[in-house]
């Protein structure tokens, strides 16, 4: 049934994935979608398959079709693979490994969730979270504040605030130019998509980090 699903690529137009792969991820989910329940259930089902593969999109293929059809199975056997991968150190300067890229997936997928996300996905935000608070890995302190801030993408609306000002404390505190990069880019993506994630991040942010983080709304 994986065969099927990645001939699904063949029916999209020659170069559709060539540098963006987000097509052939909807091709793939709408044929899940349109299947049957047994042959649905099945193809779900093998689906964890990918995740543990090295190759370089079929574990980013199992968070897309899991979140694209609310699949709470598969976006759980996604965490437990990532709990499996864990987090190491790596040189930075020689890329990031492959076992980072299934983490930064893995959040980005979380991020988009429709619903309630269940305990074992909860538990991965939290740990990441926290790891990143006493540590001075580069890595740990990637994934634990790209982890806080989507946890406070996921808080209720009123205490969103409550929730980013310390993140950023602690982003500061790093004093590292690629992590503030990384995190005003993450809060970018996260909130300047309304006018009341704008204002938030006006309230949260330093006028500087502002500029930074939304240079489209900054005042000239």
């Amino acid at each position: 049934m994986l065969k099927e699903l990645e001939a699904q690529l063949e029916t999209l137009p020659e170069g559709s994935t060539k540098h963006d792969m987000e097509p052939g991820f909807a091709a793939m989910a709408e044929w899940v979608a349109s299947l049957d329940g047994d042959k649905r259930s099945k193809v779900l089902s093998e689906l964890p398959k990918w995740l543990a593969e090295d190759h370089p999109w079929h574990s980013r293929a199992a968070m897309e079709i899991a979140v694209r059809l609310g699949d709470r199975a598969l976006l759980e056997a996604a965490v437990r693979e990532a709990e499996r991968r864990g987090v190491q150190d790596f040189a930075a300067n020689n890329g990031y490994p492959p076992w980072l890229i299934f983490h930064l997936d893995l959040l980005s997928t979380l991020s988009r969730w429709q619903g309630t996300l269940g305990k074992e996905a909860l538990t991965y935000l939290e740990q990441l979270r926290l790891a990143a608070i006493d540590t001075s890995d580069y890595p740990r302190r990637l994934l634990g504040i790209r982890a806080w801030f989507t946890q406070c993408l996921l808080e209720k609306t009123e205490r969103q605030e409550a929730c980013l000002r310390p993140g950023m404390d602690l982003l500061r505190g790093w004093q590292d130019a690629r992590l503030l990069r990384s995190g005003l880019s993450l809060l970018h993506a996260y909130f300047a998509t309304t006018a009341r994630g704008v204002a938030l991040l006006e309230e949260v942010l330093t006028p500087e980090e502002f500029a930074r983080a939304c240079p489209e709304f900054a005042q000239s």
